[in-house]
C-alpha cells in the first residue's frame, strides 16, 4: 500500500471526497483544468434530466460527476505544488553540485566525462563546465590508466591518488551511481604528511 502524505490511498482517497463534497456543499464551482464532459454525455444527461422517472438518477450522477470534477481539480493543483517543489529542490542541489568548492565529475564507465562542476572545470584549465565527452585518462599525467581502470571498475568507494599533466597530485573518491552506469568522482589536492619528532 503506498503513501501520500502519511495516508494510506484509501485515506488520501477519502480525504479528497469530503473536500471535494465540501467545496460543492459550499457553492464552488470546478475549475475545470481542461475536463469537459462531450457532447454525447451532456445530452444523455439532459435526457435523464428531463424525463420524471429518471431525474433523480440524473440529479445524483450530476452531482457525483461534479465530485469527481473538484478531486480532479485539487489533485491537479496538489501536483502542480508537488512539481514545483520538486524543481525548487532540483535547483537547490544543482547549485550545491556546481557551485562546490571541490571538483565533482561523473563519469561514464568507459572514462569519458559525462559531466563536471565548475571546481572541475578550474582543475583542468577550463574555466566552465564543459568536459564532457573528454576522456578522464586525457587529463591525467601519462601512466595513469590503471588507475583510472580500477576507479571505474570498483563495486564501492574508493580512493586513489592520482597525478595530474601540470604534475600536481589528487585524490580521486570514486563511487560507482545506483545504476551502476557511471562513476562519480571527487578530485581533491593530495597532501603529505611528514611527522615531526
Amino acid at each position: 500500500m503506498s503513501h501520500t502524505n502519511g495516508y494510506s490511498d484509501v485515506e488520501h482517497h477519502e480525504r479528497l471526497r469530503r473536500s471535494a463534497s465540501d467545496l460543492i456543499e459550499h457553492g464552488v464551482p470546478p475549475r475545470n483544468h481542461g475536463g469537459n464532459l462531450s457532447v454525447e454525455a451532456l445530452h444523455l444527461l439532459y435526457e435523464r434530466a428531463s424525463n420524471p422517472e429518471s431525474a433523480a438518477d440524473a440529479l445524483k450522477l450530476l452531482h457525483e460527476l461534479q465530485t469527481y470534477q473538484v478531486e480532479l481539480d485539487l489533485l491537479y493543483e496538489q501536483l502542480l505544488a508537488n512539481e514545483q517543489e520538486i524543481n525548487e529542490e532540483l535547483a537547490h542541489y544543482r547549485s550545491l553540485y556546481e557551485q562546490a568548492p571541490a571538483a565533482y565529475l561523473i563519469v561514464a564507465n568507459d572514462g569519458d566525462i559525462i559531466e563536471g562542476n565548475l571546481a572541475a572545470g578550474i582543475l583542468f584549465g577550463d574555466h566552465t563546465t564543459d568536459l564532457a565527452g573528454m576522456g578522464l585518462n586525457a587529463l591525467l599525467a601519462p601512466g595513469q590508466h590503471d588507475i583510472v581502470n580500477t576507479l571505474l571498475r570498483t563495486s564501492g568507494a574508493v580512493e586513489a591518488t592520482v597525478e595530474l599533466q601540470d604534475r600536481r597530485c589528487m585524490v580521486i573518491s570514486a563511487k560507482p551511481t545506483a545504476a551502476r552506469d557511471s562513476v562519480l568522482m571527487i578530485l581533491t589536492e593530495a597532501t603529505t604528511y611528514a611527522p615531526t619528532y
